[in-house]
């Protein structure tokens, strides 16, 4: 019974490894102004307390709160959990701003940031194409 069941986890762990592994890109569309993003203004910009970048509004796009990358992206460029963030934005919606859209996919983060001028998302470094433009990488480590 002990064997199966670590083997059970074993197997989930392997799964969820398997899911995610390599970096994250930061991505924008080929026809922004944008070129690169220091941690500290993508921080503001997921923030909403920047909003123009290099004379481009910028729009930033996450994945559901579930996801893994997101968990890392909050977790490396936010530097905030779960709760942290959902105090934040319980404030930030008395001022009127509310948190970036949420997109479902990393399909439709790319489908997103290629068509919205001065949309910024992030997805595994392996799924960027030509019609992106990487600002920023997330290191796994």
């Amino acid at each position: 019974m002990k064997k199966s069941f670590l083997g059970v986890i074993l197997s989930i762990c392997l799964f969820f490894y398997a899911s995610f592994s390599g970096d994250i890109a930061v991505i924008t569309g080929k026809n922004t102004r944008i070129d690169r993003v220091s941690k500290e203004d993508l921080k503001k910009i997921y923030l909403k307390i920047k909003i123009f970048l290099k004379g481009q509004k910028v729009v930033p796009v996450n994945l559901p709160p579930n996801s893994s990358l997101r968990q890392i992206f909050q977790e490396k460029i936010l530097e905030m959990d779960d709760e942290q963030l959902n105090l934040y934005w319980n404030e930030m919606y008395f001022h009127g701003i509310e948190p970036p859209l949420v997109l479902s996919s990393e399909k439709a983060v790319i489908r997103f940031v290629k068509k919205v001028k001065g949309a910024i998302g992030y997805v595994r470094l392996e799924n960027v194409d030509k019609g992106l433009k990487i600002i920023y990488i997330i290191r796994e480590r």
